[in-house]
């Protein structure tokens, strides 16, 4: 597989809540050179003339190069990519005439909007450029916020030299949506800025560092796809967030594909359907009148919260939500391919609102997390499919 700089598949404009387009630029022939960080960039030249109008050398035609690796940074859970803003500075920079700036987004396709924490984009001095519209992600509906301009930016960890624009004109809106440890999030609009797809890859034995691949072209992937299974997206209508059928212990349900969420979750009726039981709840949300009686609720919760039987998530409603661990762990696949087992959640998570999946009248519906995506090496995502 050969890799190319991003900034020559070309220019992504604003991703906030907006499909993303590429700008096409003048082309290059590349030569590979790797940095101690094991990001694969490319060393530019420029080719001549009559091959920038079609008339392109054997010499350049085996140079075309269509993909770009970088580091796959986990945060706890969460699949990270490290950008390095150069025009960007903090108040402290500012001060010392210094630019640049990296940070960490989560890379979430169960969200339509790229996010920054407000507090980031504050103490970088951000121009405001428009107002997003309210949106939805994993954790459910999303309000609407000032949208500022993050500007070009860079894979983070290069050195000086080796450093180019990975994407131009990148905006990100300040919404009220968790993104823990991270500056922000980088949504399904983000993903779909590649038209061969994104590759996440983790070797959970550790000889191979995670990565996170953008490809240009799908005719050009080399091996990236060997191996692997195709499976169908569903982009839901309202929200152009990515849909699979996912198959729970041989029942078919709704699921959303979710690498920003670390757990796999399906709601009561699903968890029915499919045979899926789940540990007793704590009562979680309710208040006993006696002090004895709420400092022993109290106690039940902590204790299952520590063997992680029941996780604590503020409901759309802003009302405690909780959700149940399965008792045994739960045979997975997409289509007919095989995932494997694990350990999956059932309660009211906010993001199934986004398959009418909430309320005691709900459909089935689902969130597939990266608890079960990791147990397969690698996914590559596209708009309309993901092979696994």
């Amino acid at each position: 597989m050969r890799f190319i700089d991003a900034a020559l598949i070309g220019k992504v404009a604003s991703l906030a809540l907006q499909t993303s387009a590429f700008v096409p630029v003048r082309p290059r022939a590349l030569s590979r050179i790797k940095t101690d960080k094991s990001i694969t960039v490319l060393h530019e030249s420029v080719v001549n003339d009559s091959a920038s109008k079609g008339d392109t050398t054997e010499n350049a035609e085996d140079n075309e190069t269509t993909a770009v690796r970088a580091p796959l940074n986990f945060i706890g859970p969460y699949p990270c990519l490290s950008l390095r803003f150069p025009e960007l500075a903090t108040v402290s920079q500012r001060e010392r005439n210094v630019t640049g700036v990296s940070l960490d987004f989560v890379l979430d396709t169960a969200a339509n909007t790229n996010t920054i924490n407000a507090q980031v984009a504050l103490e970088l001095g951000l121009n405001k450029v428009g107002e997003a519209l309210p949106g939805v992600g994993a954790g459910g509906a999303i309000s609407g916020g000032d949208t500022y301009m993050l500007g070009d930016c860079e894979l983070d960890g290069l050195p000086e030299d080796d450093r180019f624009t990975f994407m131009s004109g990148l905006t990100a809106s300040a919404l009220p949506v968790a993104s823990p440890s991270a500056a922000g999030l980088l949504g399904v609009y983000f993903f779909n800025a590649f038209p061969g797809g994104v590759e996440l890859s983790w070797d959970m034995s550790g000889s191979k560092p995670p990565a996170a691949t953008f490809f240009s072209d799908p005719e050009k992937m080399g091996d990236a796809l060997d191996g692997l299974q195709r499976i169908s997206l569903e982009q839901l209508p309202s929200s152009g967030l990515p849909s699979v059928r996912l198959n729970i212990n041989g029942v078919e349900i709704p699921a959303l594909l979710d690498t920003g969420s670390p757990i796999t979750v399906i709601n009561a009726e699903a968890a029915k359907l499919s045979n899926v039981a789940t540990v007793t709840g704590e009562g979680v949300g309710e208040n006993p009148k006696n002090p004895f009686a709420r400092f022993a609720q109290g106690l039940k919760t902590a204790q299952a919260a520590v063997r992680g039987d029941v996780l604590m998530i503020a409901g759309a409603n802003g009302k405690p939500v909780e959700l149940l661990r399965s008792t045994t762990e739960t045979d997975l696949k997409l289509d007919n391919v095989h995932i494997g087992r694990t350990n999956i959640y059932v309660g009211d998570l906010p993001g199934l609102a986004a398959l009418d999946g909430i309320g005691g009248s709900a459909p089935p519906a689902a969130v597939l997390g990266m608890d079960a995506l990791r147990l397969r090496p690698k996914v590559v995502y596209r708009q309309k499919e993901v092979f696994i």
